[in-house]
């Protein structure tokens, strides 16, 4: 994953070198194959290039265009760059020796802003326009890439990682309360303009953001999740070619231009599932094979929650696929925290499954990584009460049918499948946020968190907070599309959270099922086809029967879990982390925010085979890596400690 950075200043000041040569130090974990910047006048623009497609060879950025006076940065893989290059007549000879950024250059030179419209992959790019004094940041749809800004009184400083934010003088290094805040109490809806440090922005996806050389600024959402029209109101064949043709061709676009293997985090599921048996051929084909990393439990362990050891043997053999199991050891959430808080700028703790993910990837020489997050909200939809969705609309025949179908995929009895599957279609979610109130005794919300209370209470008051916005781990907080829409769009408002850590092992990670093409086809999918002869994934099911194992295509519902030991994991080292988040509160710079006694008594005696402890236990396992991020943050920050100045 290569990266992207630059200052403007509004004052029409030159650009401090110094300043920009900082910034490229910050990001060399990004740069292994070279970084580069330019300052000229008020402007500069700098680039750091990790190799993972065969045309990145020919990168050499940052790339500058004198008739025109355009200047540009990219962080970007371009999968219709074949088509852009027939609409600019740059014929296959001369493609051939063109890197992504030279195609994007071309393409903006010929139709201006409107070419990002025409992009399909995933990217970040700044393009200075110099005739007319505009700076154009641009992230892609989804918001696959990252780009981080700080807009100061005279002068503008973007990247892709924030920590090379920090290396521009007048940058402040602080904390903000409301971005703790909100990890704290975990509200429903994306804020890309809150992170955890004041000053510092996200650029949403799907937004162009200009600025003019005096700072005015201008937003421009060029895309959004929506159904794609050409997918509206067509037949069933139609919707099973378009997933195998579409689906495929997300996949395949991410694989087939790599000169090292990819790395997969594999559970053996639909999403996954898929990624393998369309990736491994392709690898296979050049001689290499897909790396995948299957979390499960040790041999003969079972817990209450199912691991995928099952699901992942039944692709053995699969072509080009080469199976990886990982089981946990001694590894957790709070592993190594304080160097993935300096990797990652966030509080978001380890992942030790994409950890061993990446590890393995860059032992292996893989400079790519992905995963099947996004299939269940997209094209793979697992749809709750979909039965009683269909009842409360008067389709009785369709509901009979399909309540017979369930229940034999399912084993349910017909009282369990109407509890579970059509009863929570008919009841309003203010009333079952009501039940769940009067479970917790009529308390509000946001006193179920780990938060201070007297912190959370000023910024309710404040408007900073709105409480009737928190997510509530027992009602859906949307239902069926709007749901899908929702979790769409924050996933595209909203950081990539894998990025650095996988940045950091040299890798570059990517989404398939986040790919636009798939989106705009997933939210066009008619309803009819979530659930189908009492199946979930009935498309997955049609348009990869015959490359999908037979273990799979036969399965009951339900997901393995990617963390099956997560639990267990948890209880090893909370107490110990724990420990040290309140050694590190000095004069309560923690405890302001964190409520420690809450954190105690939600650790104290949980009950393993209840969902509800396991959540609380979750909840509580967030909140002390907040309480030691804060402690890193307030520690490292002191005067003497800034790594980059």
């Amino acid at each position: 994953m290569s990266a992207i950075f630059g200052i403007l200043r509004f004052d029409g000041a030159p650009v401090d070198p110094a300043d920009a040569d900082r910034m490229a130090r910050s990001l060399a974990h990004r740069g292994p194959d070279g970084r580069e910047h330019l300052c000229f006048d008020s402007l500069a623009l700098g680039h750091a290039l990790l190799r993972v497609n065969r045309e990145d060879r020919f990168e050499a950025q940052p790339l500058r265009e004198p008739v025109l006076g355009l200047s540009l940065v990219a962080d970007m893989r371009l999968d219709n760059r074949e088509e852009l290059a027939r609409d600019l007549d740059i014929d296959a000879a001369a493609l051939a020796g063109l890197a992504d950024s030279d195609v994007l250059l071309r393409a903006w030179c010929a139709w201006g802003e409107t070419c990002v419209q025409r992009l399909v992959g995933d990217f970040t790019f700044a393009l200075w326009d110099a005739r007319a004094r505009r700076l154009h940041l641009v992230r892609d749809g989804m918001g696959q890439r990252g780009l981080y800004l700080h807009r100061g009184e005279h002068f503008l400083a973007f990247a892709t990682e924030i920590k090379a934010l920090w290396a521009v003088a007048g940058v402040p290094r602080r904390l903000s309360e409301v971005g703790i805040g909100r990890r704290l109490l975990f509200p429903v809806d994306p804020d890309p303009d809150t992170t955890l440090f004041e000053g510092i922005a996200l650029l949403p996806g799907g937004t162009m953001r200009s600025f003019a050389a005096d700072g005015a600024m201008q937003d421009r959402r060029y895309w959004q999740p929506r159904a794609g029209e050409q997918h509206l109101g067509k037949d069933d064949a139609y919707y099973v070619e378009a997933y195998r043709r579409i689906v495929g061709e997300a996949i395949a676009c991410r694989v087939r231009r790599l000169e090292t293997p990819p790395v997969v985090l594999f559970s053996g599921g639909f999403d996954s599932g898929i990624i393998a048996a369309v990736a491994g051929p392709i690898a296979a084909g050049h001689g290499r094979e897909v790396l995948a990393l299957a979390s499960v439990l040790p041999e003969g362990e079972t817990r209450m929650v199912r691991d995928a050891r099952a699901a992942v043997a039944a692709f053995a053999g699969t072509p080009g696929l080469d199976i990886h199991y990982y089981t946990r050891g001694q590894d957790s959430q709070f592993s190594g925290l304080e160097s993935a808080f300096a990797r990652d700028d966030t509080a978001m703790g380890t992942d030790y499954v994409r950890a061993a993910a990446f590890r393995l990837g860059k032992t292996r020489g893989a400079r790519l990584a992905m995963d099947g997050h996004g299939g269940d909200y997209t094209v793979n939809v697992r749809a709750p009460a979909m039965l009683g969705r269909w009842l409360r609309r008067g389709e009785l025949r369709h509901f009979l049918r399909e309540f017979s179908a369930r229940r034999a995929v399912t084993g349910q009895s017909a009282i369990w499948t109407l509890r579970a599957e059509v009863l929570p279609a008919f009841l309003p979610a203010r009333l079952m946020h009501a039940l769940h109130g009067l479970r917790r005794g009529l308390a509000p919300q946001w006193q179920a968190r780990m938060v201070r209370n007297e912190f959370a209470q000023s910024l309710i008051a404040r408007g900073l907070i709105d409480p009737a916005r928190l997510r509530s781990g027992k009602v859906l907080y949307g239902r069926w599309e709007t749901r899908w829409l929702h979790l769409l769009d924050k996933a595209a408002r909203g950081p990539t959270h894998h990025g650095p850590a996988a940045a950091a092992a040299g890798l570059d990670f990517t989404r398939p099922f986040h790919d636009p093409r798939v989106v705009e086809l997933g939210l066009a999918i008619p309803e009819r086809l979530h659930l189908r002869e009492g199946r979930e994934r009935w498309l997955a099911r049609q348009a990869f029967g015959t490359q999908l194992p037979q273990y799979l295509l036969a399965r009951g519902p339900g997901n393995d879990q990617e963390m099956p030991d997560m639990f267990r994991a948890v209880m090893d080292a909370a107490r110990q982390d724990l420990a040290l988040a309140r050694e590190a509160d000095h004069e309560g710079s923690i405890s302001r925010y964190v409520d420690f006694a809450k954190i105690e008594a939600a650790l104290a005696r949980p009950d393993e085979s209840r969902m509800g402890d396991q959540a609380e236990v979750y909840v509580a396992a967030n909140a002390i890596v907040a309480a030691r991020f804060i402690g890193w943050f307030e520690r490292s920050n002191r005067r003497g400690q800034e790594p980059y100045l």
